[in-house]
């Protein structure tokens, strides 16, 4: 039986392609996307993640909707570091080293958002299910989730998982301690991750043991239908960007694609090589270390009692194998 998904993302160059793959793996009962800002504003976010869903021929079969344009507390404080702070409209603007653009190398959508909330319908969605019927990939900053969390309290509870990409132990992105995800609305992260709910966090640890280079990008678009092309793109524009923020030291011209492992994990665990239940919270404080993921792997301690399963590494063959064989599968109509 097909595992019933909800999918949260903030579009976002690799939550396209986790989106992509979603559908056209069939793997899943994709019950709908919900979209948060994140990567980029959320009206932006919604019109990519539209846009990904109508390349994909899935109109019909898979709503949007649209959640929260804001963090839950980081924006309010006026020396807030945070990128999502309520700023003048930036469609347009490429910001420095950006990693996404404003929208993605698709055409304009004809598709449009559910009039009802991303919250409101993912609450009513999870409740009237049955429980622990419902798997949630999030892969965007988790304000939606811990509203949703916070809204309803037997949301977490009647969740069957959550998949979170963020976090890392030894990586950071956002700040010198944080990875981008997480500082986005580390306060909703620490909600989620003090729900009761069973978590796994697919981390910058694990994403980046599994980068896609130019080479593997190659055989994809040697593939030669839509799907291989748009991978393609998407993809060269992550490896260029991580060339132009000397990103890639490790991995000369290659580049994560984060949200697609995520997916990957909950479809195929044995995608992780090496995981860890651990006790793990966010830096909430507002100092150097705001955002970032705190891991106590000392099960004796009566302080680290687990709450998540951490990824630490990861199988890059199976990983580009699996993204390979969707893609090549896929027909176009």
């Amino acid at each position: 039986m097909k595992k019933q998904v909800i999918l949260d993302v903030d579009t976002g160059t690799d939550d396209a392609i986790a989106i992509m793959l979603a559908i056209l793996g069939k793997e899943i009962d994709l019950l709908g996307i919900t979209t948060v800002n994140g990567n980029l504003e959320l009206a932006l976010t919604t019109d990519n993640t539209l846009r990904v869903v109508e390349h994909c021929e899935a109109g019909e079969a898979v709503k949007v909707y649209s959640g929260c344009e804001y963090p839950l507390v980081s924006t309010l404080s006026p020396k807030s570091a945070q990128s999502l702070r309520p700023l003048p409209k930036r469609a347009g603007v490429k910001m420095p080293y950006a990693i996404h653009g404003d929208h993605l190398p698709l055409p304009e959508t004809t598709l449009k958002k559910q009039d009802k909330n991303a919250i409101v319908w993912m609450i009513e969605t999870v409740m009237q299910a049955e429980p622990q019927s419902i798997s949630l990939v999030a892969v965007g900053p988790l304000s939606n989730v811990a509203t949703a969390m916070r809204a309803e309290p037997d949301f977490a509870e009647r969740l069957r998982e959550i998949v979170i990409m963020g976090g890392g132990d030894r990586l950071s992105n956002a700040s010198s301690a944080a990875e981008f995800n997480i500082w986005a609305d580390p306060e909703a992260a620490e909600i989620v991750l003090q729900s009761g709910c069973e978590v796994t966090i697919i981390p910058l640890d694990a994403t980046h043991d599994a980068q896609i280079s130019e080479a593997d990008l190659a055989k994809i678009k040697a593939i030669g239908n839509k799907y291989a092309d748009f991978t393609y793109d998407v993809i060269m524009e992550r490896i260029d960007a991580y060339a132009d923020r000397k990103a890639d030291r490790d991995a000369p011209r290659s580049a994560p694609v984060h949200d697609a492992l995520a997916l990957c994990y909950l479809l195929h665990p044995e995608c992780i090589t090496k995981k860890a239940d651990v006790s793990c919270h966010v830096d909430i404080s507002g100092g150097v270390a705001y955002g970032r993921t705190v891991i106590d792997d000392r099960q004796y301690m009566e302080t680290s009692e687990p709450n998540c399963t951490f990824a630490y590494d990861a199988d890059k063959e199976f990983f580009f194998d699996w993204m390979y064989n969707i893609i090549a599968r896929a027909e176009e109509s």
